[in-house]
């Protein structure tokens, strides 16, 4: 992947020990993200954690890389050229770095929204982007099922390798027309035809013919794609209890349900766009100002009934309910759901 001596050594490292190693960044950083907040000295270095997560967050992405792995957080966006591919490995970057950038600039207000302002447009820019390479259609992550065909791919070489012996030549000469046998297995593994243990490739798998999309599906997609701008532009220059921004963004989300609702055209994709759609407005009763002014209230009532339950409430429950309800007012991000 690289031309650098010390990345290449890190890259085969970690081809070699990818069981034991990413599994083990994994659990550190998932001790981190559960059991970090709740510590007596969060907010002292609350840039030092958020910044860990982040950090462990693009290690992920560079092991899936290296493997030829697509993550939990990838998404269809249509046929990946190069230039399709950079585009999401940049708008996953920062959405894994995004609230580490905010954490740093919450000391000033203004200073604050106006960093997030500028992220979420150049989000919008690379999601619109990718939304006209989909012809149109949502953009929805891979269903476990296809994540798992997918990722064939990384296992693809390794299986290879055993049944294949031209292959082996790779790691003995330069030769370029020795890589061609590899680069026929990686093409067929992207095309859903892995190798299987026994070293032949899979059948073709049947393909769906993509009905063309309607107008209406486009527009839904595209208000859904600028929510998070308007919401974060508007408080940018807006007071801080003003309920606009608030009112804006939901409009934006009803509207676009509204138009996906009157599009006839029906489709896996839509379906599961039109779910996360739904469930995301939950969301809304944790953004400000609204979860300052009543959801917080309500949520608090509920803590102190869980501290009233003897030990597991007091001493464990309700203290961590208690640092959660801050977390959710402090971070624009941990709501956004962008």
């Amino acid at each position: 992947m690289t031309s650098l001596p010390i990345l290449r050594v890190y890259e085969s490292f970690v081809r070699k020990n990818s069981g034991w190693y990413i599994a083990a960044i994994d659990n550190v950083k998932s001790f981190s993200v559960c059991f970090a907040p709740y510590s007596m000295n969060y907010y002292e270095n609350e840039e030092m954690y958020v910044g860990f997560e982040s950090a462990t967050d693009v290690m992920s992405m560079y092991h899936n890389a290296i493997l030829g792995r697509r993550g939990s957080d990838d998404f269809k966006c249509g046929p990946e050229s190069p230039g399709i591919v950079r585009l999401k490995s940049l708008l996953r970057l920062i959405v894994k770095t995004q609230l580490f950038m905010e954490i740093l600039a919450t000391k000033k207000s203004k200073q604050k929204w106006g960093l997030i302002v500028v992220i979420e447009f150049i989000k919008v820019v690379l999601r619109l982007g990718m939304l006209y390479n989909n012809g149109g259609r949502p953009l929805v992550r891979f269903t476990s099922a296809e994540l798992k065909l997918l990722n064939d791919r990384s296992k693809c070489l390794e299986i290879a390798h055993k049944n294949f012996p031209e292959l082996q030549k790779e790691h003995t000469t330069s030769d370029p027309t020795d890589c061609r046998l590899a680069d026929l297995v990686t093409l067929y593994a992207e095309h859903g035809r892995g190798v299987t243990p026994h070293g032949s490739f899979r059948p073709r798998p049947e393909t769906r013919q993509l009905p063309p999309t309607k107008t209406l599906d486009v527009i839904s997609e595209v208000l859904r794609i600028i929510r998070p701008l308007v919401y974060s532009g508007m408080r940018y220059v807006s007071k801080q209890e003003d309920v606009k921004p608030w009112a804006a963004a939901l409009a934006t989300d009803l509207m676009s349900i509204l138009l996906q609702k009157l599009s006839t055209e029906d489709s896996p994709e839509k379906t599961a766009a039109e779910s996360s759609k739904v469930l995301l407005l939950l969301l809304y009763l944790l953004r400000a100002p609204v979860y300052k002014r009543y959801t917080k209230g309500v949520l608090k009532v509920f803590v102190h009934l869980i501290k009233r339950i003897p030990l597991l409430g007091s001493a464990l429950l309700g203290p961590i309910l208690d640092i959660s309800l801050e977390l959710v007012e402090r971070r624009y991000f941990t709501t956004s759901a962008s």
